[in-house]
Formats: structure tokens, C-alpha cells, sequence
């Protein structure tokens, strides 16, 4: 009898501890189709390893659903957004500091800076629209109109921050200014870029 029983005890360790790896294997492999699923979205935008790279550390909250993705490209692109404005900001209160006792040398780039700063603040509220219009979707009333508005937003964000950088073409600013707000500014605008490609693709 008593070897019986240990037989049963030893099938019982077996059979638990497969059980507990399965049990753990689980929750890898959900991430790992999460993390897929975010991969294959990513693939349809104009920068794809950008994409993947910020949305990836989101994937497990974002699960397989395209209204989380997209929300959550959105709510990334605001956060961009105000880094690069809050570098344009800096910039501009730098430049009318120094335009101080200068008559009009340093006018252009103040000027310039100024419409940009407001281009880039355009911005942010149109993100912002854009996130709240996406609250709307799931309510199932008129789903391809709500998309239509958040698409709308999103390529006016994206039509201001190319207006920002335009300004610097055309009117002649210090060299490192203009360095600095063309990288910031290009660098959100390839974000924006993707989250609009994703919201182009979006289908509920």
C-alpha cells in the first residue's frame, strides 16, 4: 500500500508542475500575440520601426484591439507634441531676449518662431479632438463618420506641423535655430505620420 501511494504522490508533483507550466506559459504567449498583433499594424505606416518601438511597451494593454492601438498612438503623439512645442517655446522666448535693444536684426526669427509656436499648439489640440472623437466610436452609431473626424484631425495636426517647418524655408533665421526646430518638428511629424496611417487603416 504505502508504495502505492507514493506512486500517486509522484504522478500527483507530475502532473502539478506541468500544470503550473502551462499555467505560466499562458501569459507569454498572449504577450507574444499582442506584441504581433501591434508588429503587423505597425507594418502599414511610413515608419514601421518607429511605430513598433513605442507602441510595443504598450502591447499588453492594447491587447488585439485596434481602437486601444489607435487611442494609444494618439495619446503618445499629444505627449510628442508638447516636448516639441516646449522646445519651440524655449527658442522663441531665447530670440525675443535677445532681439532686446537689437532694432529689427533678430525680427524675422522671432516672428517665424512665433507662428510656429502656435502651429505646434494647433497641434496638440487637434490630438487631443482626435482622442476624444475616438471616444466615440465604440457607441455604434455612425462608426465610419467618427473615424472619418479623427482621421481629419489627425492630417490637420499633421498639415501644421509641416506648415511650422515651412516657415523656416522661406525667411533666412540663426543656423542652430532652425537645426533644432526641424529636427523636433520632423521628428513628430514622422509620429503623426504613423498614427495617421493607422487610423487610415483602422477597420471596426
Amino acid at each position: 500500500m504505502s508504495r502505492f501511494l507514493y506512486f500517486l504522490a509522484l504522478v500527483f508533483v507530475f502532473l502539478t508542475s506541468t500544470n503550473i507550466q502551462k499555467t505560466a506559459a499562458t501569459p507569454s504567449s498572449y504577450s507574444e500575440n499582442h506584441k504581433m498583433f501591434v508588429k503587423s499594424a505597425c507594418n502599414s505606416t511610413t515608419y514601421p520601426d518607429k511605430c513598433y518601438k513605442s507602441l510595443s511597451t504598450y502591447s499588453t494593454a492594447i491587447k488585439s484591439d485596434p481602437i486601444k492601438l489607435c487611442t494609444t498612438a494618439l495619446k503618445l503623439n499629444v505627449k510628442s507634441a508638447k516636448e516639441a512645442t516646449s522646445v519651440v517655446s524655449k527658442l522663441l522666448k531665447k530670440s525675443q531676449k535677445s532681439a532686446v535693444g537689437r532694432k529689427s536684426k533678430m525680427v524675422p526669427e522671432t516672428l517665424i518662431l512665433k507662428d510656429c509656436l502656435e502651429e505646434m499648439e494647433d497641434t496638440i489640440v487637434e490630438l487631443k479632438l482626435a482622442i476624444t472623437e475616438m471616444k466615440t466610436i465604440r457607441d455604434g452609431d455612425s462608426i465610419s463618420e467618427h473615424i472619418t473626424n479623427v482621421r481629419t484631425w489627425v492630417s490637420s495636426a499633421l498639415t501644421d506641423e509641416g506648415t511650422c517647418t515651412d516657415g523656416f524655408e522661406e525667411v533666412k533665421v540663426n543656423r542652430e535655430t532652425k537645426k533644432t526646430v526641424m529636427k523636433v518638428v520632423q521628428e513628430l511629424a514622422t509620429t503623426t505620420s504613423n498614427t495617421l496611417a493607422l487610423i487610415t487603416n483602422l477597420s471596426y
